[in-house]
């Protein structure tokens, strides 16, 4: 509890830097918010913490983020329901979050860092080609590929604060996480990029029960997996019990609104 309330207040202190440094009248006006991924937050913060550029780091980091996972929202046809004008803002917003993005570079003066998430958006993008347009047996495939896209700018920057072995853990934990967030989405009603990718992708996937199976069913896999690292020293940094998402609390409120539909 104690830890937790300690990424809360993380969270809470970066997702308002995120959305002033971010903050546009129009496109406020015309778009979402973007959703902030707060796992990514607290796994930065805990990799750059002893670093005094620590602040612009993780910004700069979210930022370059939130830019991909906007560009994704007019990825193939995924988003036909959305009108002309509305792709356009899209594509808008995504060029303008990382026009931020390279304001916020610009002011820490660190050309490696530079460097480092400069190759670190071009290998997502490689690994977004690859998955986005392939066909997968089953989500145990698909997350193999997809992983690297989740994890790939966080496993960066532990490169470049020499935390190579924090890696393997990291990659789950960011997964598992991921999935948790995507759960609590479906079980409130919200559809997700990633939600109809897997759809799209995935053979043995056809509906949203599928889909909800086949997510519960990677938690808990993965929450094994984490469990056999439970010896490495990240997993008493990044606790997998965590409850980011209030998954828990998703789960029943979406099994009543479930009820509640069926009893009409």
């Amino acid at each position: 509890m104690v830890r937790l309330m300690k990424y809360i207040e993380i969270i809470n202190y970066y997702e308002k830097l995120i959305t002033k440094s971010i903050k546009q009248g129009y496109l406020q006006k015309h778009l979402k918010q973007p959703n902030i991924e707060i796992h990514k937050i607290i796994a930065l913060n805990e990799l750059i913490k002893s670093d005094k550029k620590q602040e612009n780091f993780v910004l700069t980091t979210m930022l370059v983020q939130i830019a991909l996972n906007t560009h994704d929202q007019i990825a193939i046809h995924f988003d036909e329901r959305q009108s002309e004008k509305e792709q356009q803002l899209t594509v808008l917003a995504g060029d303008y979050y990382s026009g931020i993005y390279y304001h916020v570079l610009a002011s820490t003066n660190d050309i490696a860092f530079v460097r480092l998430l400069a190759d670190g958006i071009n290998e997502v993008t490689q690994n977004k080609m690859h998955v986005y347009y392939k066909k997968y047996e089953n989500i145990d495939v698909f997350l193999n590929d997809y992983e690297q896209i989740e994890a790939k700018l966080v496993t960066k920057v532990a490169d470049f604060v020499n935390e190579k072995d924090a890696v393997p853990y990291i990659t789950k934990w960011l997964m598992y996480k991921k999935l948790q967030f995507e759960l609590a989405q479906m079980y409130k009603g919200h559809n997700t990029f990633f939600q109809q990718l897997l759809i799209e992708t995935v053979l043995d996937i056809n509906d949203k029960k599928q889909l909800e199976n086949a997510i519960i069913y990677c938690l808990e896999k993965i929450d094994q997996d984490l469990s056999v690292m439970n010896k490495h020293n990240w997993a008493n940094i990044l606790e997998k019990d965590i409850d980011l998402y209030h998954i828990s609390l998703s789960q029943r409120d979406g099994n009543m609104m479930l009820e509640e539909g069926l009893s009409k």
